[in-house]
């Protein structure tokens, strides 16, 4: 055991109601590594008596404004909801009192939601494990990473009780954890001053952004590149506000267009709005705004295969072609979020073409309604907000060069 290893802590997330005996495990081979536990007891039924939390779950509930005499005798969904205020208000306090160094839960799938809704409260970086048998893959993970670098292991049995291969499972949970608290980065705990861009970027954009990754970086900027699959770009958003990014290039905001017509990639209804609200320079290039992407051609509407424009992008994908109408409805969505805006904005646009197959030449070439986006945009952009537009494609050099240099020289200046 290293002096740095006996100051840091984990704190154990569990039911203890049916889980002590699992969690007294956890917690004595966590300990044997030389580190300090904290173990906080989420039962919504009854009082754990193999374990002794450190914080019960009396105090959970009471942290959430609610007895826990009442909490017992909710419906167990509404428990689980009522429990989970107190948890994120418990884990928080720990965290910002500095006294916690990584997190592991145990839980069924009401135990895993439970506490991955309060570790999802927690920034980048600080180490976060769940092990649950709900992780088995044909579950969607959404509802318990978020936008967090969440560790989740599949316990393969259920969590009732300690036998040889629950055994395996949580020693090697366990060691995966303590090297994360005592042997992986402490960047998070106090992030470097850096010149840091966000980028947003698709394989349909990937020359465009690669080109304007270059720029930057030989002015010695970081670039930070984001998957606008939805989560994505609610995580950027997230880190934006957390103050990772001195300014952002916006090359591929498309999770707009799947927010208004129920695309897969939506990211909600707060995408485009960090940087505006923080004051930081941000150049939107609209690349990808002119589809919709939806799944496999054969699974959508028939209207949809005979009437509008699609691009069979991979047996999971399909791009959907946006209409003149929708063009101008996304043009004012897009408008009335860098309105608002409180630092250097600018919107740099292509005119031959927003995303890869949408050039000249291309069965999804429409400039048509690249132009009627365009126009949109001008009559419902702010006044002193440049629109500049460019004479090549949204992957040209040329788009890339602008854009790039542009947001350049709103951080210079």
């Amino acid at each position: 055991m290293t002096k740095e290893a006996s100051r840091k802590t984990v704190c154990i997330i569990a039911t203890l109601d049916t889980k002590d005996k699992e969690a007294k495990y956890i917690k004595e081979k966590i300990e044997s590594y030389g580190l300090k536990t904290i173990v906080i007891d989420t039962s919504t039924r009854g009082i754990s008596r193999e374990l002794k939390p450190d914080i019960p779950c009396i105090e959970v509930a009471k942290a959430g404004g609610i007895e826990f005499e009442e909490i017992s005798r909710l419906p167990r969904g509404e428990a689980i909801e009522r429990m989970s205020i107190g948890l994120k208000k418990v884990l928080k306090n720990l965290y910002n009192e500095g006294k916690i160094d990584g997190v592991i839960a145990i839980g069924g799938a009401d135990g895993a939601l439970l506490a991955a809704s309060a570790m999802k409260e927690l920034p980048l970086g600080i180490p976060k494990v769940i092990i649950s048998p709900i992780f088995q893959g044909s579950v969607k993970f959404e509802p318990f990473v978020g936008t967090k670098d969440m560790v989740l292991i599949h316990s393969i049995v259920d969590i009732a009780g300690l036998n040889v291969i629950s055994k395996i499972i949580f020693d090697n949970a366990i060691a995966a954890l303590v090297g994360m608290v005592t042997m992986g980065s402490e960047i998070w705990r106090k992030p470097p001053k850096v010149n840091s861009i966000a980028v947003t970027m698709y394989g349909n954009t990937t020359p465009g952004v690669m080109k304007a990754k270059s720029i930057l970086e030989k002015e010695n900027f970081e670039v930070v590149i984001f998957h606008p699959n939805g989560t994505g770009g609610r995580a950027m958003e997230e880190l934006i506000r957390q103050g990772y990014f001195t300014g952002v290039l916006d090359y591929t905001p498309h999770e707009i267009v799947d927010e208004l017509y129920g695309g897969l990639h939506s990211a909600g209804p707060h995408r485009l709005e960090a940087a505006g609200e923080m004051g930081i320079p941000q150049v939107i290039v609209p690349g990808c705004l002119d589809f919709i992407l939806m799944g496999p051609l054969e699974s959508l509407p028939k209207e949809i295969r005979e009437r509008r424009q699609t691009y069979k992008f991979n047996p999971m994908y399909t791009l959907v072609k946006i209409t003149k109408d929708e063009a101008i409805e996304i043009a004012k969505y897009l408008a009335s979020k860098l309105n608002r805006a409180k630092g250097p904005t600018a919107i740099v646009f292509p005119l031959k073409g927003l995303s890869m197959y949408d050039k000249e030449g291309d069965l999804f070439y429409n400039p048509e309604i690249t132009k009627t986006l365009l126009k949109a945009l001008k009559e419902n952009l702010r006044s002193d907000i440049p629109l500049i537009e460019v004479n090549a494609h949204v992957n040209d050099e040329e788009t890339a060069r602008i854009a790039a240099n542009l947001l350049i020289k709103f951080l210079k200046h």
